[in-house]
């Protein structure tokens, strides 16, 4: 039996399609479930993207809007929001399996209430994105972590329903802020986020996108902070990032978490990914003697081996037995 537990929601499978190209459309979502998909996470619905594209349109439009632009901004604002809100309602619909809805926010704004609109059409949860990066030079770290934290205490204080965060790995104590976004309450703890990476094309000589797919190898900075964190908190951890097979799902569960998001590996490989991933998983565990996911989830993490201290390493030392 390979169901599982995330946010209180009850999977057929561990594996999760996250956010991405490919759960935008009704199509694309039922195949994910047709293929043994868990639960599904809508495209998420980006704020920096909607800004530019409204700021676009206000600049296109400035002669004939005068005194309007701010009424003009909150329609535009709203036909994304009601785009968004079809899309969820329908996937609720067809899909059997939980639906979740993803925000990615660069402000607290009005995402929290679009957050709560989500929650009350239908979705089983919501996955927030939202990571403060400051380029300022005066602006601590301190201060960088205490936006993520206000912004999960605002949106666990608006929202009735399960709630994952979603975050980075570049902050100046992860423990701290995992430790931190649990006993906010936060249902689930998704790590790690995947950005945009800037490069630079140097024959056109201009700043160029980066590859936006992720590599088979990595998956490790999730691996050890899984491995680190999930004895320590209540909330659910989730992989995400490099996971590209089974065996890699399965590293990530002996680590402690409950699930793992992939999509790299569906654009990549086609969703018969899923179903591989999903037999991988239940053979192994057979070859073991496990008959569910809770006899072996965190049996490798921290708090449950003696030598727990290898999840801290961060230097190549050669070890007695090694």
């Amino acid at each position: 039996m390979i169901s599982a537990k995330y946010m209180g929601l009850g999977l057929k499978s561990p594996v999760i399609v996250s956010s991405g190209p490919l759960t935008q459309n009704i199509v694309s979502l039922k195949k994910a479930e047709d293929a043994g998909a868990g639960a599904v996470v809508l495209k998420s619905i980006f704020e920096e993207q909607i800004e530019k594209d409204v700021s676009s349109e206000l600049e296109s439009n400035a002669e004939y809007l005068g005194h309007s632009e701010e009424s003009y901004a909150a329609f535009s604002r709203d036909r994304y929001i009601d785009r968004y809100m079809k899309l969820l309602t329908e996937a609720k619909k067809t899909l059997s399996i939980p639906v979740i809805a993803s925000v990615n926010a660069k402000t607290m704004d009005n995402w929290i209430e679009y957050a709560e609109r989500f929650v009350k059409c239908g979705a089983d949860g919501i996955e927030l994105n939202y990571y403060p990066i400051s380029s300022e030079s005066g602006v601590s770290g301190a201060e960088v972590d205490k936006k993520i934290l206000a912004f999960a205490s605002k949106a666990r204080a608006a929202i009735d329903g399960p709630l994952s965060i979603k975050i980075g790995y570049k902050y100046s104590s992860l423990a701290n802020i995992i430790s931190s976004l649990d006993k906010i309450g936060v249902d689930g703890i998704v790590l790690f986020n995947r950005f945009f990476r800037p490069d630079i094309d140097i024959e056109k000589i201009q700043i160029s996108a980066g590859s936006p797919v992720s590599e088979p190898s990595e998956y490790g900075e999730a691996l050890r902070w899984i491995g680190l964190m999930s004895g320590e908190v209540k909330a659910d951890l989730c992989g995400n990032t490099g996971i590209h097979n089974g065996e890699t799902a399965v590293k990530m569960l002996l680590s402690g978490a409950k699930a793992v998001e992939i999509c790299t590996a569906v654009i990549q490989k086609g969703f018969s990914v899923i179903g591989e991933i999903n037999s991988f998983i239940d053979d192994w565990m057979g070859r073991h003697g496990y008959s569910s996911l809770d006899d072996f989830i965190g049996l490798l993490s921290q708090e449950h081996i003696a030598d727990g201290w290898k999840w801290e390493r961060t230097q190549f030392l050669k070890t007695i037995g090694e």
